[in-house]
């Protein structure tokens, strides 16, 4: 082959070798903070304050007494079920009915769908600092972080040696048994290892604003 063919042949086939394009790295999505708080007037503070106080004693009311009859006609297996198939429609059915939206949270759910969101941590993470000693009363928050959302939020402690039944220690309070149904319900729970008094979650209530009580 000739030397200037050569080269003819070599660059034809340098050009027709598809270039390929470095592969672009993926954009990492920065995470949202949450929004921040509204200043509110003392008024309605008050306000929903008092909603969220009688939302609580009305979810607590319902859920409580449920759950002893469930505890009385089966121990802590029937509970466990209840809880299961119970627990989510009777607070989709009170935040129906009472305008608002109901959750009970915490930062080592049962269910996933319990866990917290941004706000709900913050939230929380200023309950668990003021929870020592165990008995310490804290008071419940409002928030209002946009112009039509105001958040309630109530710590939620082990108040009672019954509540250990299902979320004590294991082998000591929750019987291994027990603890088995549990799990089978629940592969992913976290809420177990409490002691009485310990914060377990929170009330989490959140409400349509529709006016001011301010003029």
């Amino acid at each position: 082959m000739k030397p200037g063919l050569m080269i003819l042949t070599l660059a034809f086939v340098a050009c027709g070798q598809p270039q390929q394009k470095p592969t672009p790295e993926p954009q990492k999505q920065a995470k949202q903070s949450p929004p921040k708080p509204v200043a509110m007037s003392p008024e309605d503070t008050a306000k929903y304050l008092e909603l969220g106080e009688e939302l609580v004693s009305a979810t607590k009311q319902v859920i409580s007494a449920a759950l002893a009859g469930a505890m009385e006609k089966g121990g802590v297996k029937h509970a466990a079920q209840f809880c299961n198939a119970a627990a989510h429609p009777i607070l989709d059915s009170l935040s129906k009915a009472r305008g608002a939206k109901i959750r009970r949270v915490s930062d080592k759910p049962r269910n996933p769908k319990d866990a917290m969101d941004d706000e709900e941590q913050k939230v929380f993470a200023l309950f668990k600092a003021k929870a020592q000693p165990p008995d310490a009363e804290i008071a419940p928050v409002v928030l209002q972080t946009n112009d039509s959302t105001v958040s309630f939020y109530k710590p939620i402690k082990i108040s009672m040696p019954t509540c250990l039944k299902c979320h004590g220690e294991v082998g000591k309070d929750v019987k291994r048994e027990d603890y088995a149904i549990l799990k089978r319900l629940y592969p992913n729970d976290e809420a177990i290892g409490y002691k009485q008094g310990d914060l377990r979650g929170m009330f989490s209530i959140r409400f349509v604003k529709t006016h001011s009580t301010t003029n």
